[in-house]
């Protein structure tokens, strides 16, 4: 018998944001995406068996475009850029879309830090 899949929430932020911005897109996110669906039977077993998040990166806004067709998504902004979309939260599913493979997770890619 397999094992049921670990449950991921998936967030995918543009790369081409300051390091502030995507962190604070990134904490947006993740609050925004679990009250979004807070009441979904899958996000409350996430909740409380996994709770594992995965950040992935797109190169920019016509990127981020792309990701919307990956799955029930919301949109993020940010006020302080001109309410540009920054990142989508993902509604958790058992089977999330393959394509999600192929985007580069966003540690690997984020900019060192340093002063803004």
């Amino acid at each position: 018998m397999n094992a049921p899949a670990r449950l991921r929430m998936y967030i995918v932020l543009r790369r081409d944001l300051s390091p502030t911005a995507a962190f604070l897109a990134y904490g947006h996110a993740t609050l925004g995406t679990y009250l979004t669906w807070r009441d979904d039977p899958l996000m409350q077993r996430w909740q409380q068996t996994s709770f594992v998040k995965i950040a992935l990166s797109v190169a920019d806004h016509q990127e981020l475009n792309w990701a919307k067709s990956l799955g029930e998504h919301r949109v993020f902004t940010e006020s302080t850029l001109g309410n540009a979309e920054t990142c989508l939260g993902f509604r958790v599913v058992e089977r999330p879309d393959p394509r999600f493979r192929t985007l580069k997770p966003w540690v690997q890619v984020a900019a060192p830090a340093g002063p803004e």
